[in-house]
């Protein structure tokens, strides 16, 4: 090989090493950005979910909150029109004590006259028409018997009337104060929806922020999909439940896991509400409510008397149908399906859904079929 040969493949090779070496510069660090925008749309969704899901609680806690202030507005509306009706009889009983003491002074001075002398206006006047000593003595201790019987029966109409009266004030007071708690409680109402509106305007900007961070790989999708399987094979296996439309039936079907996993399952998709008792809306503790009503098995409307109507079940020792809640007190309920997952409805602007039970506030379970 001669020595232009050498120096020319020696030139070539210089310059490939050179050109590979340009190349692939530019592509590791394509690859180096594309890797940072990766891990920093990861940290951006992560923090975004982060706020979102903390928004989504405290809507779940105000739902619940709107829903106890109703039961007390209610509750407290009742009270007033039961001390009106109160207050209305009292005023009669009154009247009727009024006429009752005005009745009885006029029988005794009727009685004072007929038993005495026929025409005679008074006490005084039995008195100064007696014949002799003995007749004035025996008129006189007469009188003096009929005074007393007298007085005695007007002092406990008095006192009656006076009784009567004072129950009056009371239910007066009691009213006033009702009406005082029924205005507290519907001005916190208010404000508890203006703060409620304001925490759905934000979820709803972070949803825009999260639809533009997500990739198409969830977390938790693997989970839901092993659970909607579960919830599948309950369906087949069971009997086939048609939701209800009178307030969750009252089946004479048994309340096994899958029974109660297939029936809820009627009710995916399902709009949240708060106060809905379904079938056609439901809030959180209306939908546990609803489906195990429909086994014949009655539950408290709330969440946090709902946890106390079982017997408590611990995370690892979760079955599908044990309720699951969240907060203490609770203030959100659903019902655990398996795999890690529940089935609830989630809050305003929601739908009946399969979530991962991967919550913070988890605060336990509760076995009561």
């Amino acid at each position: 090989m001669n020595k232009k040969l050498v120096a020319a493949i020696m030139a070539l090779g210089l310059v490939l090493t050179t050109n590979v070496s340009v190349l692939a510069e530019p592509l590791s660090q394509t690859i180096k950005s594309q890797k940072q925008k990766v891990e920093q749309n990861k940290k951006s969704l992560s923090e975004v979910q982060n706020k979102k899901q903390n928004l989504e609680l405290a809507i779940e806690k105000m739902d619940n909150q709107l829903l106890e202030l109703l039961v007390h507005i209610k509750d407290t509306k009742s009270k007033i029109s039961k001390t009106e009706k109160d207050i209305v009889k009292t005023e009669k009983d009154i009247e009727k004590a009024e006429k009752d003491l005005k009745d009885q002074q006029e029988l005794f001075n009727k009685r004072v006259r007929a038993m005495y002398v026929s025409g005679t206006g008074s006490y005084l006047d039995v008195i100064l028409e007696a014949d002799g000593i003995s007749d004035l003595i025996s008129r006189v201790e007469n009188v003096k018997k009929v005074m007393e019987l007298d007085k005695k029966i007007i002092a406990q109409l008095n006192e009656k009337k006076q009784n009567i009266q004072n129950k009056k004030r009371e239910l007066d007071s009691q009213k006033s104060k009702l009406e005082s708690l029924k205005k507290d409680n519907e001005k916190k109402l208010s404000e508890i929806k203006s703060k409620k509106q304001e925490h759905e305007s934000l979820v709803n900007k972070l949803q825009q922020e999260e639809n533009k961070y997500t990739s198409n790989i969830n977390e938790a999708q693997a989970a839901i999909d092993s659970a909607m399987k579960k919830i599948e094979n309950a369906r087949n296996s069971a009997p086939k439940y048609e939701p209800s439309r009178g307030g969750g039936g009252g089946s004479s079907a048994s309340a096994s896991s899958s029974n109660i996993v297939a029936y809820a399952s009627n009710f995916l998709g399902t709009p949240y509400e708060w106060g809905g008792n379904g079938p056609g809306t439901f809030d959180c503790s209306g939908f546990t409510k609803y489906v195990y009503a429909h086994f014949g098995i009655s539950l408290p409307r709330v969440a946090s008397d709902q946890q106390n109507a079982g017997s408590p079940v611990s995370r690892d020792q979760l079955q599908p149908g044990d309720l699951v809640f969240f907060g203490s007190p609770a203030h959100h309920v659903g019902i655990y399906v398996g795999d890690g997952c529940y089935i609830h409805a989630p809050r305003t602007g929601d739908v009946v859904k399969v979530s991962p039970l991967n919550r913070s506030d988890f605060s336990g379970g509760t076995r009561v079929r």
